[in-house]
């Protein structure tokens, strides 16, 4: 599975991304959002293991997001099922973690939006949701980038998470 956009590629994790991706998801800065706290590099790994069984399971899930014009893995992004979610029916949840020496790029926003598309094109699923913690502002801002509605609110994994949904027959995602 390879996705190509403007200036990323999107592909399935391969042996070397585990120090490149430890490097992102393991940041204060990244953590922060994902928990759990204190995840190490052998948690990362266990991810990635879970994004493998995730693609073969249901087609998709999570991808490497890599910036073409270096060759660097600069984050991961894709479409999880989330079955501990229980706020709404949809739970195919899309997601995203850039690292943060490349915040303020737009590079969440390109990535998702291209998964995204993929999911509504290929895997044909008819409906997305989106979760974060309240205080996330910032992907919030890349959620309403991409299209999604705000749905509401709810505590999950121990606070409060704003959520947003999208359907596949709403023209919403551009990079």
């Amino acid at each position: 599975m390879r996705i190509e956009t403007e200036r990323l590629l999107l592909r399935r994790f391969g042996p070397d991304d585990l120090e490149p991706l430890a490097s992102i998801l393991l940041h204060p800065e990244v953590a922060r959002w994902l928990g759990p706290p204190g995840a190490t590099r052998d948690d990362v790994e266990q991810a990635i293991e879970r994004y493998h069984v995730h693609w073969e399971t249901f087609g998709f899930g999570r991808l490497a997001v890599v910036d073409t014009a270096s060759g660097v893995l600069v984050g991961r992004a894709g479409v999880m099922h989330e079955a501990a979610w229980t706020a709404t029916v949809c739970r195919d949840e899309i997601g995203w973690a850039i690292d943060p020496a490349r915040w303020g790029e737009g590079l969440a926003t390109e990535a998702a939006a291209a998964a995204l598309r993929d999911t509504f094109e290929r895997v044909r699923l008819e409906r997305v949701v989106s979760f974060t913690s309240l205080a996330n502002i910032a992907s919030t801002r890349v959620m309403e980038r991409l299209g999604l509605e705000r749905g509401g609110t709810t505590e999950w994994a121990g606070s409060e998470h704003v959520w947003y949904t999208v359907s596949a027959q709403r023209e919403h995602v551009s990079d």
